[in-house]
């Protein structure tokens, strides 16, 4: 479930590398990358996170301080990852966006020189 994100991001960098920025295919697929990885590890990871520390604390099976720790620790380092990345994925996306419009507003101002002259 948490690698849901990962097919998007396959065809994202597959559009990158063949120079398809411009379709609007690239721009639904961002949309479909950045809404299943903000789902997928931010708030089903959370939920899940959120149960584990829950059945760590009302565990009926004896589980040692050490592996109970390592289990917390772990999740503590693993939803950080998740959240950093998709602080990540919500840059770059914004930056695609404003150079995209910055783009499209540079291609007006050359289409209006040349329809001035």
């Amino acid at each position: 479930m948490f690698e849901v994100s990962t097919l998007f991001l396959n065809i994202h960098l597959t559009f990158e590398d063949c120079g398809l920025k411009d379709y609007i295919l690239y721009y639904i697929n961002g949309m479909a990358l950045v809404s299943s990885f903000f789902f997928a590890r931010v708030v089903y990871g959370t939920i899940l996170s959120i149960n584990v520390w829950r059945e760590l604390a009302n565990s009926t099976v004896p589980i040692s301080a050490f592996a109970a720790n390592t289990i917390r620790l772990a999740n503590i380092v693993l939803m950080g990852l998740s959240y950093y990345w998709f602080s990540v994925v919500i840059m770059t996306a914004k930056r695609n966006a404003l150079d995209a419009d910055l783009i499209r507003a540079l291609e007006e101002m050359d289409n209006k020189d040349i329809k001035a002259e």
